[in-house]
């Protein structure tokens, strides 16, 4: 077992569970994650800044990780090494784009980005990650199960889609360290 990946993943899972809990009790279920900047930037200057330090903390945690489970993979896996590279940039990308109500062009920076993140995610569970996909599925109907149960699906969705993309990429790279399952 990869113990020390396994302790930064667990690590990021904590760290982003709190953030997600400490927002939602602050906030409610906001319509997305990084609007939480706003919220916090209300409650005090600077305090927005938390939710980019989240970002570039997942980013560089996770890329050695997810970047090294694609390219010790299978024949097949290392073919796309550039979607876990691709989904991280974009992040950071996210992460510097927070305050993207102060410039009107950032927005279609920052969605974009994040929308390109989430898709190469995507692809990358459908062709690489297949043998797990399972854990991805299972989180996305327990996201969508609960803004079923919050009746927030609708006006908050990509509050539970980002939700169940990072604790599925999170999650896999977890039971593939702790199982030893090669992707």
């Amino acid at each position: 077992m990869h113990s020390i990946e396994v302790v930064i993943l667990l690590i990021d899972i904590v760290v982003l569970s709190l953030y997600i809990f400490i927002t939602r009790k602050n906030f409610g279920i906001l319509p997305n994650l990084s609007i939480s900047y706003y919220h916090y930037e209300r409650k005090h200057k600077y305090l927005g800044l938390v939710f980019p330090a989240l970002m570039v903390l997942l980013c560089t945690t996770l890329m050695p990780i997810w970047i090294y489970d694609t390219v010790n993979g299978s024949a097949w896996a290392q073919h796309f090494v550039f979607l876990p590279c691709t989904a991280l940039v974009c992040l950071l990308t996210v992460a510097c784009t927070a305050r993207y109500r102060e410039n009107k062009k950032l927005i279609y920076i920052h969605y974009g980005f994040a929308i390109l993140a989430a898709t190469v995610t995507v692809i990358w569970f459908l062709v690489v990650g297949y043998r797990t996909c399972y854990i991805a599925i299972t989180i996305l109907l327990a996201e969508v199960a609960a803004g079923l149960y919050t009746r927030t699906l609708r006006t908050c969705a990509l509050w539970w889609l980002e939700g169940a993309a990072f604790y599925s990429i999170l999650f896999i790279l977890l039971v593939n360290h702790l199982f030893q399952i090669s992707i």
